[in-house]
């Protein structure tokens, strides 16, 4: 039987964390309950922190827990669950942000045990679990924004004359973005630090150029064109960027971040919260796809490189700090906990 449940829960937007004992939830019909051993900070999440931003988090009452990601052991099984028993290895995403109250504080990660629905939970064998968890929100984003909205293929069934362009690659996100591409078979152009110019080839870049440059775009140029074009950094001169490469003809580009940006009427920016799309059953497929097949295979065969990250003592008592560290950019990396500490 699982022991007393510990929350950090929001009581309001923007408020200190108040880290208490809350039920433990019982898993329903197709849920399973986790006890959690893995979170990491996400920069959505300590933006909805400390910013109060609701661009994403769609959180509709207080309190609430936030987090979406986790990874742990299966600590019991609902009705109707298969594929899954009691002290299997796993990474999970939830519902958190779906904007049902309840469903929040029962799927919230910044807890000691939390509930996931068991279509969207993978098996990761021996896998670190910070691994597990460091791997699974930045990879699915960056595959389900190139795969689910614009159209890529799966790994092996892409053509090197067909190019894609990421922007922003050093960052977790655009980093799989390349990997992803490649993995594909495209040839990947990519746009980053100078300094990074070595790893970004490591990962499946033909060619680096450096995002300072005065005139990158006007290089992006002589590589066109691009059958796929994403911003790992969304902020708005690298949509504008992108946009001014899709002409004469326009089309389309994905972005992690939305925000007013004015861009040229034939052009279309894809932006949602693609990590929380596998939560949303008119994406079924590359759900099923996703827990069931690709990620399990990517952890278990380390078909990604790994990531490199900081640990936090303190379990979830060290939330409010790392986050506002991570919010004012005081920490390059990842950082996880462990909420059983």
């Amino acid at each position: 039987m699982a022991e007393q449940n510990i929350a950090a829960l929001l009581p309001a937007p923007s408020t200190p964390l108040e880290v208490t004992a809350v039920p433990t939830p019982t898993p329903s019909m197709g849920e399973v309950l986790i006890k959690n051993h893995c979170i990491a900070i996400q920069p959505l999440d300590a933006k909805i922190l400390h910013a109060g931003y609701t661009g994403a988090g769609n959180l509709e009452a207080f309190p609430a827990v936030l987090g979406t990601s986790l990874a742990g052991i299966v600590e019991a099984v609902g009705e109707g669950v298969e594929g899954f028993k009691v002290g299997d290895r796993v990474v999970a995403d939830t519902g958190a942000y779906s904007g049902i109250p309840q469903k929040n504080l029962r799927q919230g990660c910044w807890q000691k045990y939390v509930i996931a629905g068991a279509k969207s939970v993978a098996k990761i064998g021996d896998t670190p679990f910070e691994q597990a968890v460091l791997v699974d929100f930045p990879l699915q984003t960056a595959v389900a924004a190139l795969h689910n909205f614009l159209g890529m293929g799966k790994p092996g069934t892409g053509f090197a004359d067909e190019k894609v362009l990421i922007w922003g690659a050093g960052g977790a996100v655009g980093s799989y973005a390349v990997q992803y591409s490649k993995s594909v078979g495209h040839t990947v152009i990519v746009t980053a630090s100078a300094r990074d110019t070595d790893r970004q080839k490591s990962l499946g870049a033909s060619t680096v150029l450096d995002y300072k440059s005065p005139d990158v775009v006007e290089q992006l140029r002589a590589y066109a064109p691009f059958k796929y074009l994403f911003t790992g950094s969304g902020d708005p001169a690298s949509q504008k960027a992108l946009a001014a490469l899709l002409q004469p003809a326009g089309g389309s580009f994905a972005s992690v971040l939305g925000g007013d940006v004015e861009l040229p009427e034939n052009v279309t920016r894809v932006y949602l919260p693609f990590s929380q799309v596998s939560q949303k059953e008119e994406h079924a497929a590359f759900r099923d796809w996703w827990y069931g097949e690709y990620l399990p295979k990517v952890l278990t065969e380390k078909l990604v490189q790994p990531v490199k990250f900081e640990k936090r003592d303190g379990g979830l008592g060290a939330l409010w700090d790392a986050t506002k560290e991570v919010f004012e950019g005081k920490i390059k990396g990842k950082v996880v906990l462990n909420p059983q500490e």
